[in-house]
């Protein structure tokens, strides 16, 4: 395998990532206020030292990057009461790409905060992934979910759809985990064709409305909380795209929360506008996220229980804000959790606590 050249291969991505912001009036019009308030400096995305560094402090992943989510940030050993050690060791990364000061290094597998939602969610939709899917994820930041389905899916075809930024991260990211793996970027949608080059590559990464006219349809179709941080009207033109590029018996994963108001309008996701031909698969609160749901939905030829299934969300919505008001006990429990991790860290010391989170992996990867 043919090693990247570092520094060409980083100057050439910013390169990449200058012609897309030129081209700005082609699809920037998607930017919503809450990105431009994250990507209004945009002159720190030019520096190849802040590329190679890109997640150490978030100095570029700042709003899609949750690694440094300290309110719920998990020990080793909580991450075996969620996935076997047979999953962990296919689905965690082995390289920190981007140099991450918040990942934990254990056993040449590299854990932080932000990947636990990705791990669950990509639980939940393996079975539904098939061999030679073309796989179309839209807002995908740095790549993290788009690495761990590429990591156990070899032959699908990868498109990421999302600003010139985030592209930037996401080409450097999975180029660098994906040596053999060839990237098509802008700066060759802007001089090959699209179509006829499906076969010669394996991830698309492109900004909006780039694949909007061209024939192409898809097989499982994502969305990981960035609807909520869209206008109304981006919203509603992706929804048009996904409707339209979605295979018969294809899927469609919406993770996004039930409210959230960034972008100078209340976006809600039961008014998401999703035409009547979807089947609900999987409709529930999102792991260790109680403000979002997961909702996978299957297309069907004929009148779907979709529109219901957004009317029962609506509700789910008032009922968790009044839940959220009352549950004095949950407030207990953290208080109590909190209190009994710091004081096995006291006791036992964070070197004792990740031995027996390795004696307890060589259990789980035995069973």
């Amino acid at each position: 395998m043919k090693e990247i050249n570092q520094k060409t291969f980083e100057e050439e991505l910013i390169n990449v990532y200058k012609i897309a912001i030129k081209d700005n009036k082609k699809f920037l019009d998607t930017r919503s206020l809450h990105w431009e308030n994250y990507y209004k400096k945009n002159s720190k995305f030019s520096s190849v030292e802040n590329l190679k560094n890109f997640r150490k402090n978030l100095i570029l992943s700042e709003g899609l990057d949750d690694a440094m989510n300290l309110q719920n940030k998990l020990n080793l050993i909580e991450v075996f009461d969620y996935f076997n050690g047979e999953y962990l060791s296919r689905t965690l990364p082995k390289k920190n790409i981007g140099n991450s000061n918040y990942s934990i290094d254990f056993l040449g597998y590299h854990f932080d905060y932000g990947i636990m939602h990705h791990l669950k969610w990509y639980e939940k939709i393996e079975k539904f992934i098939k061999p030679k899917n073309k796989i179309l994820e839209i807002g995908g930041g740095f790549g993290s979910l788009a690495r761990i389905i590429l990591s156990n899916n070899n032959e699908i075809k990868y498109f990421s759809i999302d600003l010139p930024e985030a592209n930037l991260m996401s080409n450097y990211y999975l180029q660098n985990y994906f040596q053999s793996k060839k990237i098509f970027n802008y700066l060759d949608f802007k001089n090959k064709s699209l179509e006829e080059n499906l076969n010669k590559y394996d991830i698309f990464i492109l900004p909006p409305n780039t694949i909007n006219n061209k024939n192409i349809k898809f097989d499982f179709v994502i969305n990981s909380r960035s609807f909520m941080e869209m206008n109304k009207g981006t919203i509603n033109q992706y929804f048009d795209l996904i409707q339209k590029k979605i295979n018969l018996g294809g899927h469609f994963l919406n993770v996004n929360k039930y409210f959230k108001d960034t972008v100078g309008e209340k976006i809600k996701l039961h008014e998401y506008p999703y035409d009547n031909r979807w089947k609900t698969i999987i409709s529930e609160q999102s792991f260790l996220q109680g403000e979002v749901h997961f909702l996978l939905a299957e297309r069907v030829a004929n009148e779907g229980d979709i529109l219901d299934e957004l009317n029962k969300i609506s509700q789910k919505k008032i009922k968790h804000q009044k839940e959220k008001k009352i549950n004095l006990y949950i407030l207990l429990k953290k208080i109590f959790y909190k209190f009994s991790k710091n004081t096995l860290i006291f006791v036992l010391g964070r070197k004792m606590l990740n031995k027996i989170a390795k004696i307890l992996y060589g259990i789980s990867i035995s069973k």
